[in-house]
């Protein structure tokens, strides 16, 4: 009985980290605009009682000269999922609209 158990904490244990370290390369992905001059990212960020995406810009055209700032905010939600696509929305809506040619 103690190895069954074992092993069903062992597969749940690779799976879970299979979907964390997806969700870190995901998050690590950069939106940029139009003149290539800022990108955006959506970073998920767990708080008491939800996560919610919190919107970076990268301004510059080289990593000698790249400044950061946090923008915004896309809400809270009950999942890490729900928030890092919410996030993914509002980058690629600052990358394509709102700073589209900054």
């Amino acid at each position: 009985m103690s190895s069954i158990i074992l092993l069903f904490i062992t597969r749940t244990t690779r799976v879970l980290s299979r979907i964390s370290e997806a969700m870190r390369q995901q998050q690590a992905e950069w939106f940029t605009n139009r003149s290539g001059h800022s990108s955006f990212r959506a970073e998920v960020v767990q708080f008491e009682g939800g996560f919610t995406a919190i919107i970076s810009r990268r301004t510059g055209y080289s990593s000698h000269d790249w400044q950061y700032q946090q923008l915004a905010s896309a809400g809270q939600f009950a999942s890490a999922r729900k928030a890092l696509r919410a996030g993914w929305q509002m980058a690629q809506q600052m990358a394509g609209l709102r700073y589209r040619f900054d």
